[in-house]
Parts: C-alpha cells; structure tokens; sequence
C-alpha cells in the first residue's frame, strides 16, 4: 500500500485548517446568541442572588472562615520570593531578568500595598473565582514598565464566551472589550472553556454559612430558655385569683430582681436542666457540622476538623500534608499572574521570541539534625562539603574568633587496669584505621576499592586483636595462674570493657582463648 498519497492530502487538509479551530463558541447550539455577549457566571450565587461581592464579604467576616483565611494568608506571607531566568545561557533573557528584578526593588506597585501584598490579592482569586489587576504603562529610564499595579473590583469585569475580559462601565454596563490585553492582568482559580470566571470557594461555602447564621437565633433561644432555672411557684388550692396574680407578678420579677416575697404557705421551686441525653441543642450541633464542612472547602483540612480534638497524630499530619498542597496552589496563582506581566515587560523592551523569568516562592527553613548528618556522612565517604555553606543551611552563625568559637568537647579515657591497655573508643579507633599504613598504601598502589576495604578490614581486626583480644587473653592466664574465679575475672572484665551481656561474654572468651592458645603454639614452635 502507497502511504504517500493519504499522507500528502492530509497536510494540504492540515494547511487549510492552521489557526481554524472546528468547535469556537459561536457553533455551539446553547450558547450561539450569548456567545455575542457577555457570558453569565454560571455561579449560583451571582446566578441566584445577583449580590457576590457583598455576601462574599459577609461570609468572609465570619470569625471561622476568616481564622481559615488569617492561616492562608500567614502560610503565604511566611514564604519569600525570587525571579528565576526564562532561558539559561541567553543574554537577552538574563537582561530581562535584571530588568523585572530592577523593577520589582526599586518601584512599590501602588500607594497601598507592597509586591508581597498585591501578589496575596492576585492569589485571593481561590476565594471568589476571580480577581483584576489594571496595569498604568509608564516609559521609565527608557524602558517600558508598569508605574501602578492596582487592584480593582471583580464586578467591573466580564468575560466573553471564549474567556476574554469585558470591562464594565457607566457607558457600557454589558461590558466592552478590552483592545489593550496588556492593561490588566486577570487572577483566576480553576477557570475553564464552561466556567471562566473561575471556581470561588466561598460559593461552597454559602449555604454552610447561611444555616450556621440562622442557627445562631434559635440557639439563643434555647440558652436564654434552658440556660437559666425555671422558677415554679405553688400555692394553696384556697387561693384567690388576686393572690395567685400576684405571685405570677412575683415570679416574673424574679428574673430581674433576685428575690421574691410571698405569702406564708407558698412554695417555690427552681428547675434546672441536669444535662441528661445528647447534653448539646441541636443547633450547636448544626454549628459545629457548618464550621468543619468550611474548613474542608478553604483549607482541605476535613481530618483536623472533624477530630474535635480526639487525637490522632497520623490524620493531623495527613491533613496538615493536604493544607501544604492547598496553599502552594494559591501561591501558584500568584506566579502565574507575575509572569503574564513578566511576559509584556520582555515583550516590549526586548522584543519577541526572548524568554521572560518566572517567579518563585520559597520559605527559608533551617535545616535540623538530619540534614547536619548527611554532612557528615558526606565527609566519611570522602566528599568535601562546604563548612560555610553547612553552617549558613544549618543558620549557624560563624565564630568571630577562637575566643567566641565552640569547640568540641574531649572524650574522657576510658578506664583501664594496671598493665592492661584501655579499650580504645569506636570514633577514635575508627579514625586511626584511616592512618594504617596499609590502608594508605593500597589506596596508594591504585587497588580496587573492594581489595582496599579488605585492607582496611584485615587492619581493623589486627587493631581490635592487639589492643582488646590480647590483653583479655593475658588477663584470662593470670586468673587462671592465680586461681581465681570466672566470676571475678567477668566482674574484672566489666571494669575494662564497661557492661557485656552473657552471649558477648561468651564471644569474647572464646576469641581471647583461641588467640591464647595459637600464642602458645607459636612459642612451642619457636
């Protein structure tokens, strides 16, 4: 079969369609006539309510929700931010990068706000789908930049079937186009082709909002109903209505004054609840569901708030792993935005086709014990680690002088018998293997790294043999000589080589009579 016919008809097919897409909004059987005009927010709240802004704002000042938020915003301030260059290697890329750089020291970006600031309203975009930034363009020591960077309100803006921003206005309340895209740059959170006024999180959480405020009323009631004793008062079955008037008076103005007169013979009771079945009113129970259900959909933290402080390390963490992923999403948000402006401030100072930089967010932690251990694992294998660049991971300030300097403490000997060298310290019989002159030699010699370990292996047993095994051995022959006990020669054995349990005893003794017998072989021999 010829495929060379088939494939050049689908390239000429290909060439007519470049740039043509197939499915545009227009062709849509739905949306045909709405895709001439703004699209509406398929929102239900706006859809319903026609009010966003104003119950965002509502459902922001609850004191849940906006704890919820105060933890996002501080998770985002606490991290810092850098430019990284578009292309390495290309001059042009890293002169924009100097110019962004530049741009973002030397200019605040509006009278109110500093970058970190503007860059948490580009991010705030999570909560309400969307959110505006216009851009005032200003030529700058010769160079195109944005003088302001000012954020405006989410209302002033609509979008177009195919996503494109339409600036509402008094002239124009349906809203224009906008000729200009450089004047404004559009925040938006998990926008789409179907939706691209973008997801707002405080949309899911309205209807939680909304029965937890309503809940509050008839709580109220319930504590102002439950909360306090009910007064009974008992009279006489002879009792005139007129009497029976005034000890309702009475008991009435109980409430307020404290105390209650009545006549002799009249009882008076105060009831009050003992907290027996559920022990909570319904409503706090509705509370307490509409809180957790709002902390799942701002912070993903469904685990931590549905604990009630049962306590359990394994989902805290898991939820507390959930809420890290959740935040570095909105950073992103930010990142994205900055580099659309990035893009136009290398676009029209350096032209096209010039690779804009990228912003990133970082947070400067300390590193802890585990990463001063992978140091020194570093050493001991033979690497060369940077002590400055150690000390400045670890935020280890370096010593002025040899006065202001830590230095490390001494080992204490350890303790030995008369006679009877000590048993050296693992550390420090470690280090002196590495000055065997074997080891050097080999290493030297150019061995194999298997026959150098060997080496070195051979060399630590001969270590451990002349300075552990034969002076147990020596040790063993005198209590044998002298007579004395196992007992005694174990508890002598304890003082030169700190506590052993009975299986190393026994691996000892074996080795230091096996080493004293080959000893006495060799001097029969001899």
């Amino acid at each position: 079969m010829n495929l060379a016919t088939p494939f050049k008809s689908l390239l000429r097919r290909l060439s007519g369609r470049l740039g043509t897409p197939m499915a545009p909004p227009e062709t849509d059987p739905q949306r045909w006539f709405g895709s001439l005009l703004a699209l509406p927010n398929p929102d239900p709240i706006l859809r319903d309510m026609g009010q966003a802004e104003r119950v965002y704002y509502s459902i922001a000042a609850d004191p849940h929700v906006l704890g919820d938020i105060r933890s996002i915003r501080g998770n985002f301030r606490g991290h810092s931010y850098r430019l990284n260059v578009g292309r390495d290697g290309d001059s042009k890329s890293a002169a924009a990068l100097e110019l962004c750089q530049q741009w973002m020291d030397e200019h605040q970006p509006n009278a109110l706000a500093d970058w970190l600031e503007v860059m948490w309203q580009m991010s705030a975009a999570f909560m309400t789908g969307y959110r505006p930034h216009e851009l005032v363009w200003e030529l700058i020591d010769g160079k195109y930049l944005p003088a302001q960077v000012i954020d405006r309100p989410a209302r002033r803006f609509k979008f177009d079937a195919h996503g494109n921003p339409l600036l509402v206005s008094v002239g124009n309340l349906l809203g224009e186009p906008i000729e200009d895209p450089y004047l404004f740059v559009i925040s938006r959170h998990m926008a789409d082709a179907v939706n691209p006024y973008g997801v707002a999180v405080l949309s899911s959480c309205f209807w939680s909002w909304t029965f937890k405020t309503g809940g509050w009323k008839y709580f109220m009631k319930y504590c102002e109903r439950h909360g306090l004793p009910w007064p009974v008062g008992r009279y006489p079955l002879s009792t005139s209505e007129e009497e029976i008037d005034k000890l309702e008076a009475a008991l009435a103005g109980m409430m307020e004054a404290g105390y209650v007169i009545a006549p002799d013979g009249t009882g008076l009771e105060l009831l009050v609840p003992n907290g027996s079945g559920s022990g909570a009113a319904p409503q706090m129970h509705m509370i307490d569901l509409a809180n957790r259900e709002m902390s799942k959909a701002l912070t993903g933290q469904a685990m931590v708030a549905e604990l009630q402080g049962a306590g359990a390390r394994a989902a805290s963490e898991t939820a507390l792993k959930r809420q890290e992923s959740i935040d570095d999403s909105v950073r992103d948000i930010a990142a994205q935005s900055m580099g659309q402006i990035f893009r136009w401030i290398t676009l029209f100072n350096f032209g096209d086709g010039v690779a804009s930089p990228t912003l990133e967010f970082f947070k400067h932690e300390p590193g802890g014990k585990d990463r001063a251990e992978t140091y020194q694992i570093a050493r001991n294998v033979g690497a060369r680690p940077s002590r400055k660049g150690m000390l400045a991971e670890l935020g280890i300030p370096e010593a002025i002088d040899d006065a202001d300097a830590l230095h490390p403490q001494a080992a204490p000997a350890p303790a030995g018998r008369a006679g009877v060298d000590p048993v050296p310290d693992p550390a420090a019989a470690f280090a002196a293997l590495r000055q065997v002159p074997g080891f050097e030699f080999a290493r030297a010699a150019g061995m194999t790294e298997d026959q150098a370990v060997q080496l070195a292996s051979d060399a630590a047993d001969q270590a451990i043999e002349d300075h552990m095994i034969a002076p147990i051995a020596q040790m063993l022959a005198e209590f044998e000589a002298q007579g004395r006990t196992l007992d005694e020669f174990q508890a002598a054995l304890v003082d030169l080589v700190g506590d052993i349990d009975d299986e190393a005893l026994r691996e000892v003794l074996d080795r230091a009579l096996t080493y004293g017998m080959l000893r006495g072989a060799v001097t029969r021999a001899a």
